[in-house]
């Protein structure tokens, strides 16, 4: 297995963090009010991903789809539950996450590197087929806050297909490009894929999905509503949200 999750639970308390003060009060025990109700955004998640499998997650928004991917890529941990992952795991969630504004195209695609553990000399060496594929090679040297958001996805998404992974995460990166470059990225995904490497999708358009994935996993305010092959997942999936936004 490349991916195995068992009863995972996520909870956040409302208004934990308000204002300094009523933290600090919570902390000294001071404060009188009774303490808010825990919110749970995923409820006893248990599935689980073969190597080498493409897996699609849909739901509609807040059905707990960035969460679960935030507990996969290591940024987010469960309340209860747990997940074993089997492998370097490269994650491109929020467009621009783990980029920083300040620094140029070139700066960038380096801290990036260099976070997943790749040496310097083989970052550098693919400096230029990441530049060539976001075509973005005259603008490599321009701070990141210059530039536009389809510009940021355009360098997230070939800075990733450069760096050597197990897993690869895809959480909307593709809703910002243009038609052309979305059905690149399609390819170069599907090409992962038949390399033998998991890939997990995430995104509102289900043809997309569709092209990418084997099997789906549907989850419904926070807890798996269906996981099966693609065809009869998404099927499902859009009768029962038809007319409803994603």
């Amino acid at each position: 297995m490349a991916v195995s999750a068992t009863g995972l639970t996520k909870e956040y308390i409302l208004g934990e963090h308000r204002s300094l003060q009523q933290t600090a009060r919570r902390l000294m025990r001071r404060s009188s009010a009774p303490p808010a109700p825990p919110f749970t955004v995923l409820s006893d998640v248990t599935f689980s991903i073969h190597r080498g499998e493409a897996l699609g997650v849909v739901g509609t928004n807040g059905s707990g789809k960035s969460t679960l991917l935030g507990i996969l890529a290591g940024v987010t941990l469960p309340t209860k539950g747990g997940m074993t992952i089997t492998g370097r795991v490269l994650p491109l969630l929020v467009v621009g996450t783990g980029f920083h504004p300040e620094l140029n195209g070139r700066e960038n695609v380096t801290l990036f590197g260099s976070s997943l553990g790749i040496p310097r000399d083989v970052i550098q060496s693919r400096m230029c087929a990441v530049a060539e594929f976001s075509e973005l090679e005259r603008h490599m040297d321009t701070p990141l806050k210059r530039y536009s958001s389809g510009m940021v996805s355009r360098l997230c998404f070939a800075t990733a297909m450069q760096f050597p992974a197990d897993i690869y995460v895809f959480d909307e990166v593709l809703a910002v490009v243009d038609g052309e470059f979305q059905a690149r990225c399609l390819e170069e995904i599907k090409r992962l894929h038949s390399n033998g490497r998991t890939v997990i999708f995430v995104s509102h358009s289900l043809d997309q999905v569709q092209e990418v994935c084997q099997n789906v996993l549907w989850l419904e305010r926070g807890q798996v509503k269906e996981h099966g092959p693609a065809t009869t997942t998404l099927d499902a999936y859009a009768r029962a949200h038809e007319g409803v936004e994603a």
